[in-house]
């Protein structure tokens, strides 16, 4: 019981409270991995953060220590940060490497790229089975990580053995990069061309589609509409229009747009109704738009006006595919 309480309350006034945390991941070349989780506070710190305990109704008289401990922290001794005095709380963690290739957008032998966007999930939750963390409050927050492959290019810094590299999540995040990507010599040499299948620019389409990216270097920014996305696949099923923009780890952007429209176009004119006068035919539709409009096999225009008796059939054609078709009769 005392362990769920914290779960949700410690973690969250620790971040808030201004620690510093670093997250130590060394990935084996079969993929498996190692965590080590280590949180920074100072003495004053850990104080507000009692206090704040108190106020929110904790009646358990502990130390820091302690209540670190109740989140599978231990205690790793003293560290000086910028010529402050931090404790170092540590919880470390083991991954199959089925569960660490689920944390990356991609991991390969050669080149491995990690979501760190406002939409996804921080690497907290999945590295280490504690709650995921609020990082705004706290002041500093790297993640280090060692790849099973020598690094030639990163968007963090590279370490002096060529493996690890340490990212300032909370410095990328303030330049809005959405993720972190490590290259080797091979995934960076060459052309970097940008493939997007699924879809075709500017075209519409009657169903639901999934666009699928991808980048001979890195998919480092893959946004829809926007909003960055947590993998390189997009399943789009509500009707609308669609920007996808990607950019890779070398620079190269690529947009294009597309529309899903599973609704017919609309019209003025009742199907099977019998009309006593001159009509007057208008259609529209407000998505992918009219591609063609045919009356009894002839093309018109919206706002074509019918005079004369007769059984009459109107095809409306949207630029997805969809059609509407209706029956009508002008008797006068």
């Amino acid at each position: 019981m005392r362990k769920s309480i914290f779960a949700i309350l410690i973690l969250g006034l620790v971040t808030m409270t201004g620690c510093g945390a670093e997250q130590k991941v060394t990935i084996s070349p079969d993929f498996s991995s190692n965590v080590v989780m280590e949180m920074y506070t100072t003495a004053e710190e850990e104080e507000a953060i009692l206090e704040d305990m108190k106020e929110l109704g904790s009646t358990e008289d502990m130390t820091y220590a302690q209540l670190m401990e109740s989140m599978e922290f231990s205690y790793a001794g003293k560290k000086t940060i910028d010529g402050v005095t931090n404790s170092c709380y540590s919880s470390s963690a083991k991954n199959t490497a089925a569960k660490t290739k689920s944390m990356f957008v991609e991991l390969t032998k050669e080149k491995a790229v990690y979501d760190i966007s406002a939409d996804a999930q921080t690497a907290n939750k999945d590295f280490t089975s504690n709650s995921s963390m609020n990082m705004e409050g706290m002041k500093f927050f790297y993640f280090t990580v060692t790849y099973p492959f020598k690094v030639a290019k990163a968007n963090g810094t590279i370490q002096s053995d060529g493996y690890t590299v340490q990212y300032d999540i909370l410095e990328l995040q303030k330049k809005k990069v959405s993720r972190i990507y490590a290259l080797s010599n091979t995934a960076f040499a060459g052309t970097d061309k940008i493939t997007v299948k699924g879809v075709k620019n500017k075209k519409a389409y009657k169903k639901a589609v999934t666009v699928k990216v991808s980048a001979k270097s890195a998919v480092a920014s893959f946004k829809v509409n926007g909003k960055n996305q947590t993998g390189n696949s997009f399943y789009a099923s509500k009707n609308g229009k669609y920007k996808v923009e990607v950019k890779t780890a070398s620079g190269k952007k690529k947009t294009l747009s597309f529309y899903v429209d599973k609704k017919k176009p609309t019209t003025n004119i009742k199907n099977n109704k019998k009309y006593k006068k001159t009509v007057k035919i208008t259609f529209k539709d407000s998505i992918s738009g009219i591609k063609k409009a045919t009356l009894n096999g002839k093309k018109i225009n919206s706002g074509k006006k019918v005079k004369k008796n007769g059984k009459y059939t109107l095809k409306i054609y949207d630029k997805a595919g969809n059609v509407k078709t209706v029956k009508f009769t002008i008797k006068k």
